[in-house]
């Protein structure tokens, strides 16, 4: 069995097999993860999500389905980072080479993809989702995605260590967050690892999270897209999430872009850090194989941009899944979907190890992880951000990630940062608008 460790790796050697297929020549293998043995002539599953912490847990879930499911030989799954995922499903749609089920976001990514999934509508699974989760994933009036998980993203808290610092809950406002940090430095405790190696995805939920803080998010992307919006440089809110990435700067881990995520990620897990931005209950099967028991104390809250508690938000995630029109196994991959989101042993097992909120209600009453468990009660009393995840165009974290990056390096200062966001949903404008 071979497993995607290295992204970068991985990518790169998907070009090289793409320019080989393109001249005519038989490129080097994508690595893949294999369960089960080799295809015969039952059905070969193939999934690819942006879901790279399942890597460890996707095992037991494959071996579930493989058990109930003699129809299926095995499951072959592609699980990369965010930030590659959709380099990789543009080569494989120009390849002729989609997998049966894959990943796509509400918003842009569901409108730009939905022509090449297949509508499932008729799938009576969807009458036990949520109903208000449904909605996102319509395209034209037809439903092409299937809701399997919802996460809320914000920061991980050892709450072991705020108690050693004299805090017995969690900060609830910006201030309060300083004042943290302050404590904590008092006790020698480190404060924050933070998220910058992936700077592109912390652009997007850095965000999404700043949106979340408008009275009308999607309105306001509308206006960004058109470039109405107020000048950035004087927006409260890009000022306050400029403010909170000061604060983690300020207060958080050396070596921001060289240190690897999965490196950042263990620091928190082995109890060295009291913080971990941009994180969710995925992280809970990483703190239980480091074997320091931090999941025992890890608690999730919002990303705290500002000092009005009601605006402070945790960032809602829903994990979304399609089938390809030319699917291989469209039979065989519309029952792995009902399965896996209805089934009750495959639910026991991806809240105890994957910490998801299952997108049934029924599921939800028992058996939830702790950060699953309070994610829940975020979004049971409606204090968790609309989805808007997908809702900036992808090219957006990459053309901004590098004026971010400079920024966090010190490269660049605030009015130049906001300056090059703004040059870029200007552009953007003028790009859409030649376009149509």
């Amino acid at each position: 069995m071979s497993r995607q460790k290295n992204n970068r790796r991985w990518f790169r050697l998907a070009v090289w097999g793409l320019l080989f297929l393109l001249s005519g020549c038989k490129g080097p293998e994508p690595e893949i993860i294999e369960e089960g043995s080799k295809a015969g002539e039952r059905a070969v599953l193939t999934i690819c999500i942006a879901q790279a912490q399942w890597d460890e847990s996707i095992d037991g879930l494959t071996a579930l389905y493989l058990k109930s499911h003699p129809e299926v030989e095995s499951i072959q799954w592609t699980l990369v980072q965010r930030n590659t995922y959709w380099d990789l499903m543009n080569m494989k749609l120009a390849t002729g080479t989609l997998p049966d089920i894959m990943e796509v976001r509400a918003g842009e990514e569901l409108r730009q993809w939905y022509p090449h999934l297949d509508a499932l509508d008729d799938m009576p699974v969807l009458d036990l989702i949520f109903p208000e989760l449904l909605d996102n994933g319509m395209a034209e009036g037809r439903c092409y995605t299937v809701p399997q998980a919802i996460y809320g993203m914000g920061i991980l808290y050892n709450t072991r260590l705020l108690a050693e610092a004299g805090w017995e809950r969690l900060p609830e406002t910006r201030t309060e967050l300083e004042a943290l940090c302050r404590d904590l430095e008092k006790a020698g405790i480190r404060q924050f690892m933070n998220p910058y190696h992936e700077i592109s995805t912390w652009v997007e939920y850095g965000m999404l999270q700043m949106i979340s803080m408008k009275d009308n998010p999607e309105l306001y992307v509308e206006h960004l897209k058109k470039s109405n919006q107020r000048p950035i440089g004087k927006d409260p809110e890009w000022n306050a999430l400029l403010d909170f990435t000061d604060l983690t700067l300020r207060y958080g881990n050396r070596r921001l872009l060289q240190l690897d995520t999965d490196l950042a990620r263990n620091y928190f897990y082995i109890g060295r850090y009291a913080m971990i931005v941009g994180e969710s209950a995925r992280a809970v099967d990483g703190m239980r194989r480091a074997g320091q028991r931090v999941e025992q104390w890890a608690q999730i809250g919002p990303v705290l941009l500002g000092d009005d508690r009601d605006k402070n938000r945790l960032l809602t995630d829903v994990v979304r899944l399609g089938i390809t029109k030319k699917a291989e196994h469209p039979a065989e991959a519309r029952e792995f979907l009902t399965w896996l989101v209805s089934d009750e042993e495959a639910l026991e097992y991806q809240k105890q190890v994957m910490g998801i909120v299952p997108v049934v209600k029924s599921a939800c009453e028992e058996g939830l992880g702790p950060i699953a468990k309070e994610t829940y009660r975020y979004y049971r009393n409606g204090e968790m951000t609309g989805e808007y995840t997908g809702l900036l165009p992808r090219e957006m974290t990459d053309a901004t990630g590098k004026d971010w990056a400079r920024y966090v390096t010190g490269e660049t200062d605030r009015a130049g940062l906001l300056t090059a966001c703004e040059e870029y949903w200007k552009t953007y404008a003028e790009r859409m608008k030649a376009a149509d």
